[in-house]
Order: structure tokens, then sequence, then C-alpha cells
């Protein structure tokens, strides 16, 4: 069963099948690591938005098409992509979605069935984090599936009852579980210095927050039962 996603960092083991199609989105926030990205870009269909372009130009990676307004791209950037004949989809600077939401939803319509790893959606301002999150979030089923990534962070998603098993590669800093959908119940980690057993999680106290590797092997597993809950690693 192809169920493995592998980022620089760590393996990642789903309980479902993955989509064969692999793709990465390119975001505007903070930039990731140049050979970061560039491992992880390998064999993948590329897409960007907006601000993104500045990332792919700064790593010399050619995405398949560029989503945006062009209000937070460089003027350089977007002569880079037209230069280099990427796709454009040119978008007015007023309307009810964000650029990422937009190529989010391009990627689902042009690939249905596709394992997207989403970068350069962490730092910058909060309400487009906040959205990005929560955006992606709602596109998961079991034809578009993945998490948001770099260097520094990665947030997986577990919808009811899936679970998931983290092969390190690197030791994160910390390890946090964080109930988005409200409540998250039959909640367990183990393989932490603070084991969880089939516990109920609350968005209005999300305790289970900066917990610590605890096992020779380097392995975590996370179940839940029901609820949507965010897996989050934090590297130094």
């Amino acid at each position: 069963m192809n169920n493995i996603l592998e980022l620089p960092q760590l393996i990642a083991k789903f309980s479902y099948e993955l989509p064969k199609n692999q793709t990465v989105l390119i975001s505007g926030g903070n930039p990731p690591d140049v050979q970061w990205l560039k491992s992880i870009c390998e064999n993948k269909n590329i897409f960007c938005a907006d601000h993104g372009i500045d990332i792919c130009k700064e790593a010399d990676i050619k995405p398949l098409q560029l989503i945006g307004d062009g209000d937070s791209a460089t003027s350089e950037a977007w002569q880079w992509a037209v230069d280099n004949d990427v796709t454009i989809t040119k978008v007015p600077t007023k309307k009810d979605v964000t650029d990422t939401q937009l190529a989010l939803q391009i990627i689902d319509d042009k690939y249905p069935a596709s394992t997207v790893i989403l970068t350069g959606a962490w730092g910058g301002r909060f309400d487009h984090a906040f959205s990005t999150i929560f955006s992606f979030n709602g596109m998961l089923n079991k034809n578009f599936c993945g998490c948001i990534a770099d260097e520094k962070e990665i947030l997986f998603f577990l919808h009811n009852e899936e679970h998931l098993t983290l092969n390190l590669k690197q030791t994160p800093k910390a390890i946090s579980l964080l109930p988005l959908g409200g409540t998250c119940s039959g909640v367990s980690i183990n393989g932490v210095y603070w084991p969880l057993d089939q516990v109920m999680l609350n968005n209005n106290l999300p305790y289970a927050v900066s917990n610590e590797v605890n096992n020779k092997e380097n392995t975590i597993w996370i179940s839940q039962k029901q609820g949507i809950l965010g897996v989050y690693l934090y590297f130094e």
C-alpha cells in the first residue's frame, strides 16, 4: 500500500493509501530553506501562489503554474516566470479568496487525486496562516491529502479514526497535538515523554503541546477516534 510520505526530517506512514500524484504548492510566507525545498520538489508537480514565485526564482525551481494577483510578488520574479514560460493565472486583487486558497482549488481541479505538500505557509501574517491551515484541512479527503511543512515546522491532519506513524530522521524540539475542530476524542500518542491514552482534547484548553520524543527508535505513534487533530512538529 502506498501510504508513505517522506520529508527531509521524517517518514510519515498514514493509515490509508495516498494518491500517487504528488504536488508541491509554494505559498508566500516565510521561504523554506533552499536545499530543503529542492529535495521535496523532486519528481513532483510544482505550483506557486503569488509571492511564492520569488521563492521559486531564488531556488531556481520552475513551477508548472503561478496563481496570484501580483500584489506581493516582485516584478522581477513575475518577469522571471514569464521568461521561463510558466503558465500564469492572473486574478483580480479584490476577490473573495486568497491566492493560496485559489491555488489549492486549481490543484484539486487539475489533479482530483493528489498528495500535496504546502510550503511557504508559515510566518508572516497570522490571518493568512489561519486561513491557510483551515482551508487546507477543509480540502482533505481520501483523494486530497498531505501536510503543511518547511524545514522547521510540519503540520499533519488526522480525521476521525485515522492514525499516523512518524519515523524521525531528525529529532523535533517539540510535538504538539492540536484539536482543530472543537473536540477530539480517543486521542493517543506514544514514543513521547508525556504519552496519552484515549484522552479527550478540546480547543478551549489545548494542553497537549510541547511534548518530546522519548524512545531510542525515534518513532512516534498517534491515533484518535473522532475529531480533527493537528499533529505539529517543531525543529530547531
